[in-house]
């Protein structure tokens, strides 16, 4: 049958992962279809929108290089300007002219003879002042020498600091030229609106050097390579200084795409109206593609969603149906368990009563055998007793097998009538320590014959239990006779007793013997159980103790130690 089952679900789960690669890949493809639609939908939105933002940058530059465009023409018709260059006394202008950059955001401001040497300049108590230098390879002093406005970007031949040079001429009435006033915009003014748009923007000139960008990583790179006329002018007139010109990875594709630095872009051009630079617009096609990945991501996750929200409304009905099921199979497990503690609670119950009954019979027996051959096992003793007094003999000479032969009738019969006394009545506190002492009084001889060493560790304090001292007494001397008889023939037996004091009474006697291997305390307190050879013990000795110690409300319990040997602990309620 589980082969039938097995032919049968095989197909069945086939056909299901089939279905679900199938769903899977219809999924991929629409996927695929509507990430390449998107793409090149915002791409398309991009490019519509990108020449108004790029304008908006050259509209912005070109303000940024008008903003001071008047200062040097108002410094040039200002008559204190003229009568500096005609007395040769430009010196008094400096100040002014310091007052006037600070005050405008100019970075400099300074006044040209004809021959191009600098005689007063807004920065003339600095350690770079430009108070008699010459500039007159400069393209803006050239153009205002020839009357009109000079415009020039150059990277400071003094300073090394980029900017933007506006010169006017200086002129008198009848336009005679005596020198030129030039301001210096500062670069941070042509980048400051690129810089913060949050996208990539650059500023390139007519040979394609980079004058600014939004990363200043790009600034001073060549997005074309300089001809030969290009590279001699720019020596000549100095516009970069000493920076180094490099060229870019600068690539222009056909469909309108541009490649810098090895990552693609869609370029927007827009032309500056104030000079021949050129604004590049350039938006990441990287970014497009992630907002189209981010559509597709987020209809594929609703659609996931109503996908897993059917899934889920399915299994929540297989579940409510499962759960039933569940309830039905948890009752009728509930029972069966119910009936198995029950049945093992009755057989613990019967094992008990058996074991119970077997003791009352064995102490009805016991009071029985005790009292048939107490009066003979007396008169044999008394028979050897009068003898050795007969024959003026030491003890224990005459007869010494028969003598050891009614010693060992009289304990049997002792641990016998132990079964058949059990009287509550008589019950009372004893003080623990004081039965341990005289159940080792008793065992001294016994111990020192076998040559066994008994350590003793007995809490300071009183304590008190309750029962019959003599019967606890018994147990005791049970227990510590047992512990001889285990270490009997080793080279140093050694017997450890401990009387321990917590929230209940502790007695430990622990021995470093065989061990008890994998009997347990019920085996040991079973009647006529012993591991001793045969006539030297009846195996009764643990069942008595037992009891005795049961009677007291106590437990008796034994385990082999870590290092070896028997431990047997006895534990009992403590009273006072």
């Amino acid at each position: 049958m589980d082969q039938t089952l097995s032919h049968t679900q095989n197909p069945q789960a086939t056909r299901r992962a089939i279905q679900l690669l199938a769903a899977v890949a219809v999924l991929i493809a629409l996927s695929a279809a509507g990430f390449a639609g998107l793409s090149s939908f915002f791409q398309a939105e991009k490019l519509r929108e990108t020449p108004a933002r790029a304008q908006f940058f050259a509209g912005a530059i070109d303000d940024a290089l008008s903003r001071l465009a008047h200062l040097p023409y108002v410094l040039s018709i200002d008559p204190g300007t003229l009568a500096a260059l005609r007395t040769g006394d430009a010196d008094r202008l400096n100040p002014t002219l310091a007052a006037i950059a600070e005050r405008s955001g100019a970075e400099f401001v300074f006044l040209m003879d004809t021959n191009g040497k600098t005689l007063a300049s807004s920065n003339y108590d600095d350690a770079d002042s430009l108070v008699g230098r010459y500039y007159t390879f400069r393209p803006y002093f050239r153009e205002a020498m020839e009357g009109r406005q000079g415009r020039f970007y150059a990277v400071g031949v003094t300073t090394g600091r980029p900017g933007y040079f506006i010169a006017e001429p200086v002129k008198d009435e009848s336009g005679t030229t005596f020198g030129v006033v030039v301001v210096k915009v500062p670069v941070r003014d042509l980048s400051r609106t690129i810089v913060d748009s949050g996208d990539l923007v650059l500023v390139t000139n007519r040979e394609g050097v980079v004058l600014a960008a939004s990363e200043p990583d790009f600034v001073y790179g060549l997005v074309a390579p300089l001809d030969s006329n290009a590279a001699n002018r720019l020596e000549e007139q100095q516009q970069f200084g000493n920076k180094l010109l490099r060229p870019l990875d600068w690539q222009v594709h056909d469909d309108g795409r541009l490649t810098l630095a090895g990552v693609s872009y869609l370029r927007t051009p827009a032309a500056l109206a104030q000079e021949d630079w050129t604004v590049h617009l350039l938006s990441n096609v990287a970014d497009i593609r992630r907002q189209a990945l981010l559509f597709v991501a987020i209809a594929l996750t609703a659609t996931l969603s109503l996908i897993i929200a059917a899934a889920l409304w399915r299994a929540s009905q297989l579940r409510r149906a499962l759960a039933i099921s569940d309830a039905d199979r948890l009752r009728l497990e509930t029972e069966i368990s119910d009936r198995k503690i029950a049945e093992a609670k009755l057989e613990k119950a019967r094992a008990e009563l058996s074991r119970k009954n077997r003791l009352a019979a064995l102490g009805q027996l016991s009071a029985s055998i005790t009292h048939e051959l107490g009066q003979p096992i007396s008169a044999m003793r008394n028979y050897l007793t009068a003898e050795e007094i007969a024959r003026d003999a030491v003890p224990g000479s005459f007869a010494p097998q028969l003598t050891g032969l009614v010693e060992r009738m009289q304990r049997i019969v002792d641990q016998l009538r132990l079964f058949g006394r059990n009287d509550p009545a008589q019950m009372g506190s004893f003080v623990v320590q004081d039965a341990v002492e005289n159940a080792l009084t008793l065992v001294k001889h016994t111990a020192e014959a076998a040559n066994v060493s008994v350590a003793v560790d007995l809490a300071s304090d009183p304590l008190k239990t309750r029962g019959l001292s003599t019967r606890f007494e018994q147990v005791i001397v049970n227990l510590l006779r047992n512990a001889i008889d285990a270490v009997e023939g080793e080279s140093e037996g050694r017997i450890e007793l401990r009387l321990m004091d917590a929230d209940e009474i502790i007695l430990e006697v622990a021995d470093n013997g065989r061990g008890l291997g994998d009997l347990r305390m019920e085996d040991l307190s079973e009647p006529f159980f012993s591991t001793k050879p045969s006539g030297e013990g009846m195996g009764l000795g643990l069942a008595i103790s037992a009891q005795i110690i049961n009677e007291m409300g106590g437990t008796l319990d034994a385990r082999t130690g870590v290092g070896g040997g028997a431990i047997f602990s006895v534990r009992l309620p403590r009273v006072g």
